[in-house]
């Protein structure tokens, strides 16, 4: 484990001093590029993409059933503390996003979740999966066995056994509606070859956002890093041109862990209360650039390490 890595924590509240700390193991000057992009709400993000061999997160694998929340009108939680599963209502029935880890995890927490939310799993009608690993793709076999359309991308499709069918294949730039609610499909590359995000609209006392679940993190050598920087300047043009101002991840407690504590305890929100998923365009369109400048730092040094 690298310096960096191991001091994770120990810096994780220092702010903006942080750059001098990353030229240890990244390109100093496109560290300080991203630092410069970076928000309060981003920096557990730019601390982590701006290192090069990030250390395991703790307590990922470690979660419990998280408590069902309402986090927007139409947008629900019914995941885990460690890792989400989300479900959006349309007016044609359910969506959901991610299916824990485990056939259990889906009948037990998806499911039932769903019911505590007074919302029936009968109603599902397109499960998307953000990526092939097995804390989103646990619960597919759960939801193929009721005969629900599972939708990934052909090359994650492909570590799972293949695609069922040609509808279970999600493309990149695809648009499906269900009902009265679009989702996009945005290809972004690195965590897995096939990884997507999805683009959709939530609505918050009677006035419609757009949200994105995106996954980050690329794993593997230049080649998928230099996949990653493509594939999240891609996503930029899809969030900048449908005017995206919520930003949500597979796992809130690295990417943003005020939207975390958000998602935890939504459950007692009061009416009329601020919801601090809303980012704003700009910050969501400063984020794409902040990660993508880390990545590219990581591809700089893992070069100079090639010499």
């Amino acid at each position: 484990m690298n310096k960096l890595a191991s001091g994770f924590f120990a810096i994780a509240g220092l702010g903006c001093g942080l750059a001098s700390a990353f030229a240890q193991d990244a390109d100093p000057a496109l560290v300080e590029q991203a630092r410069l992009l970076s928000e309060p709400r981003s920096q557990a993000t730019f601390i982590r993409q701006c290192t090069v061999e990030p250390a395991r997160f703790p307590g990922l694998g470690d979660g419990v059933a998280a408590v069902p929340a309402k986090l927007f009108d139409n947008l629900y939680y019914v995941g885990r503390t460690d890792v989400g599963a989300w479900v959006i209502k349309t007016s044609a029935g359910l969506v959901l996003i991610d299916t824990l880890y485990t056939p259990k995890d889906a009948a037990q927490i998806i499911d039932g979740g769903l019911r505590k939310l007074g919302l029936d799993p009968a109603d599902i009608k397109i499960v998307f999966v953000t990526h092939f690993h097995g804390d989103h793709a646990g619960g597919v076999p759960y939801f193929r066995e009721k005969g629900m359309r599972v939708m990934l991308s052909e090359s994650d499709w492909s570590q799972l056994g293949g695609a069922p069918a040609a509808d279970s294949i999600a493309h990149d730039g695809q648009t499906i509606m269900v009902g009265d609610t679009p989702f996009t499909v945005v290809l972004t590359p690195g965590h897995t070859p096939g990884a997507i995000s999805l683009i959709f609209p939530v609505v918050e006392n009677g006035v419609q956002h757009k949200a994105v679940i995106m996954e980050l993190s690329p794993r593997g050598g230049i080649d998928v890093h230099r996949q990653a920087v493509a594939g999240i300047a891609h996503l930029a043009e899809f969030t900048g041109r449908e005017g995206v101002d919520v930003a949500l991840h597979p796992h809130e407690m690295i990417f943003d862990p005020a939207a975390r504590d958000f998602i935890m305890s939504a459950s007692t929100r009061t009416a009329g209360s601020v919801n601090p998923l809303v980012i704003g365009k700009q910050s969501m369109q400063r984020f794409a650039r902040m990660v993508g400048t880390c990545w590219q730092a990581r591809i700089a040094t893992m070069e100079a390490a090639q010499k």
